[in-house]
């Protein structure tokens, strides 16, 4: 008798064919059925054997994929709750930004709220200043004020902006007093309009040489008008311009100051 094998291994139709040929032999012709029923049963058995196999490969090619996937989802959540705290962090940072910037913009509203009046206090000082102060560059320095003025009542015009712009003049006024200049203007004179060339002495005096350079003036601050210089300070005066427009070098002159304003 040969037992059929497949790789070493008792095929199941084998070990059915098997059953059948032991039971002949014990049982005799009478046995006959049931060898069959073993037979039948053997086999219902093993095809039950072989569906189970199979569903039992199926299932662990799907348990395989499951943990795949569970491995790959474990993999991408802790990427996203890496990228969650990243945000959260971000979050947090940009809350306490926010809150800075809110502060700011409460101290940035306090500072206008207080800086504007303190601001028209200097203009309208600044207009007075002027008004008071010797009269040179009027014309030059009336604008300026004007357009401070202009610039002051624009509400479109950030504080900020009004603030450089008022330290700016408030800087020339405050430059006026270091510095010497000539320049020519219109003055009256007695009952006179004359043209001629006014020196400015930073802002302590203004003086006035006339064209043909015969005839020199003082600006009397205390009487708030225009004084003629006897004639021996006309070379002084002279001297003067010269210097200022760089035409000679810097020396001791001899030159009246006239009264000061009394407040």
């Amino acid at each position: 008798m040969r037992v059929g094998r497949k790789r070493g291994v008792v095929s199941l139709k084998g070990l059915a064919a098997l059953v059948t040929m032991l039971v002949w032999p014990v049982f005799g012709e009478p046995a006959a059925d049931t060898a069959a029923v073993v037979e039948k049963h053997v086999t219902t058995t093993i095809d039950v054997r072989q569906a189970s196999q199979k569903e039992q490969e199926k299932w662990d090619a799907q348990r395989a994929e499951l943990a795949a996937e569970y491995d790959r989802l474990t993999a991408k959540n802790e990427i996203l709750e890496a990228e969650n705290q990243r945000l959260s962090d971000r979050s947090a940072a940009l809350g306490q930004m926010i809150a800075q910037l809110e502060q700011e913009k409460m101290q940035t509203r306090q500072v206008r709220e207080e800086l504007l009046p303190f601001l028209a206090e200097v203009q309208a000082d600044l207009n007075r200043f002027v008004t008071d102060d010797i009269p040179f560059l009027p014309e030059e320095r009336n604008i300026r004020l004007e357009k401070l003025a202009a610039l002051m009542d624009d509400s479109e015009v950030p504080v900020a902006e009004k603030f450089r712009k008022t330290m700016e003049a408030l800087g020339i006024e405050a430059e006026y007093g270091n510095t010497i200049e000539v320049y020519h203007d219109r003055i009256r004179l007695g009952d006179q309009q004359v043209s001629g060339q006014i020196f400015r002495l930073g802002r302590i005096s203004l003086y006035y040489l006339s064209l043909d350079g015969q005839e020199a003036a003082v600006f009397d601050v205390g009487e708030q008008q225009w004084r003629r210089l006897d004639n021996r300070f006309v070379p002084a005066v002279s001297a003067a311009v010269e210097i200022a427009l760089k035409r000679r070098t810097s020396g001791i002159l001899d030159l009246p100051l006239g009264r000061l304003a009394v407040p």
